[in-house]
């Protein structure tokens, strides 16, 4: 795991816990469970929400299509810098700070839907009305066979997106800090 990364993400944890929502960077485990899932032979536009350090952007990245659409969101100052200064060549690559806006900078972009929503997002810390609106955007945004992928610490979260989908694959995973159940969904 990369130190400075590391480091500035328990920095920005310690000062804005409920905005972070976790004590270090995702897994190589984890990420390899958030992205399994994902076409990227077909997926020309991707969204990754609570960007963080950008451990699942660099993966996105080398993945994705050359031609890919990625919009990338992180409403940490500090965490949207390491994000940016890792990434300042990217063409398909454009970073945003509110997930809540995500429809918006879709247009912007030149994005009609989604093929996949990476999420990293806190949602059982965030204030329930802006869980809400993120969901019914990611909803809105998503092509009829998109998927939303997230993860969350506990399994809270289940029964708010049985809600919203009609499909949820649901898998574990141990090797994390903390463990990390992964939510797959689908309409």
């Amino acid at each position: 795991m990369r130190f400075k990364e590391s480091f500035t993400f328990l920095k920005r944890f310690a000062d804005a816990p409920r905005r972070i929502g976790s004590v270090a960077p995702s897994s190589k485990f984890l990420t390899k469970a958030m992205l399994e899932r994902v076409d990227w032979e077909n997926a020309n536009f991707i969204a990754e929400l609570g960007a963080g350090t950008g451990v699942f952007t660099r993966e996105i990245v080398k993945r994705a299509k050359p031609d890919a659409k990625i919009l990338v969101f992180e409403i940490d100052p500090a965490l949207q810098k390491l994000i940016r200064d890792e990434h300042p060549e990217h063409k398909g690559l454009t970073l945003h700070s509110d997930a809540q806006e995500l429809h918006k900078y879709m247009q912007e972009n030149g994005i009609e839907k989604l093929d996949f929503v990476i999420s990293s997002l806190p949602f059982t810390v965030l204030p329930p009305k802006m869980t809400v609106r993120i969901l019914d955007g990611v909803l809105k945004s998503l092509k009829p066979n998109g998927h939303f992928v997230a993860y969350q610490y506990s399994s809270i979260m289940k029964h708010v997106l049985k809600k919203k989908f009609s499909h949820i694959k649901t898998r574990w995973v141990a090797f994390n800090i903390p463990p990390a159940f992964v939510y797959d969904c689908w309409r």
